[in-house]
């Protein structure tokens, strides 16, 4: 899996500025995230998303929301670290909330094949949340 290094490659950093899904390929990329506009952001199916990676980071915050998406099944589960730490418990999506989440906060995520682990990192418990 490539990663990105001073002077070489910039293949693992995906910049997301539109409502897309994503694939297998884009496994262990870091996206930059923009609430420029409302944005749906749909992860592999997780069936066939076993050990696929992802970080998404905060780039440009906004009055948009920014949705990460896992499906419709209640794959996504972990913790929010924030504020008060939170359990992400049967989500189907995490977002950065629109004027409240703030640049450079992080999600993390991992698939096993049959759920998405995700870990959230926001300096208040409302900038990231998730629902299912």
């Amino acid at each position: 899996m490539a990663r990105p290094f001073i002077g070489g490659t910039n293949a693992a950093i995906k910049t997301l500025t539109a409502t897309q899904s994503l694939s297998s390929a884009d496994t262990g990329k870091i996206f930059i995230c923009s609430q420029a506009s409302d944005n749906d952001i749909t992860l592999p199916a997780v069936g066939d998303a076993k050990g696929w990676t992802g970080t998404f980071f905060l780039g440009t915050a906004g009055g948009h929301h920014f949705d990460i998406i896992g499906g419709t099944v209640d794959v996504m589960r972990g913790v929010d670290v924030g504020d008060t730490n939170v359990v992400i418990d049967a989500a189907d999506k995490v977002t950065f909330v629109a004027s409240t989440a703030v640049v450079g906060e992080r999600v993390d995520i991992f698939c096993d094949g049959t759920n998405y682990y995700v870990t959230t990192y926001a300096v208040a418990d409302t900038a990231i949340t998730s629902e299912g």
